[in-house]
Order: structure tokens, then C-alpha cells, then sequence
């Protein structure tokens, strides 16, 4: 039984690890990811951005657990990928 849960215990760190978006650095500034419910503070008009497959796998399975998903969802949805044009400071989390 012990071997169950440790596995499990496991397999879930890896899960919520894997599963979050990387931040990206892009013309020498770092770009966060955002969500549902960051999009009107951290989206940044200028970068393109793409949907993070780990975090929806993530949110989907952890969704009874409520936290996950909100998280998932709401702030770790989308990655940051390249520069479509123009240079905004919106989204910049460092340099």
C-alpha cells in the first residue's frame, strides 16, 4: 500500500512540474505566461503566444481537486513563443 501512494505522491509532482508553462526571454526581456484570469494584466499584444498542453492535461486531470485547474486555467494557460512586431513593456516580469 505504501508503494501505491508513493507512486501516486510521485506522479502528481511530476504532473503539477511538467505541467506549468515556462516563462520566455525575448529581445533580452522575460516574458510571462498567462491565463483566463491574467490575461488583461500579463498578455503582452506584441507576442505570440501558444497554449501550454501540460497545463490542460494537468488542470483536466486534477480537476476535483478545484486549486489545480483554477491555477491551470486561470494563470499558466498560455506560453509565450516569439515576437509578432512592435516592442510593449505589458507582461515583462524581468530583464
Amino acid at each position: 500500500m505504501k508503494n501505491i501512494k508513493l507512486i501516486t505522491s510521485l506522479f502528481i509532482m511530476v504532473m503539477i512540474i511538467v505541467s506549468c508553462g515556462q516563462p520566455k526571454h525575448i529581445n533580452g526581456k522575460i516574458y510571462d505566461t498567462y491565463g483566463l484570469l491574467s490575461e488583461d494584466v500579463a498578455k503582452n499584444d506584441s507576442i505570440q503566444y501558444s497554449i501550454c498542453s501540460g497545463s490542460v492535461v494537468c488542470g483536466i486531470i486534477f480537476v476535483e481537486t478545484i486549486i489545480v485547474p483554477i491555477y491551470c486555467f486561470g494563470f499558466d494557460l498560455y506560453e509565450p513563443e516569439m515576437l509578432k512586431d512592435g516592442d510593449k513593456n505589458k507582461g515583462v516580469i524581468g530583464e
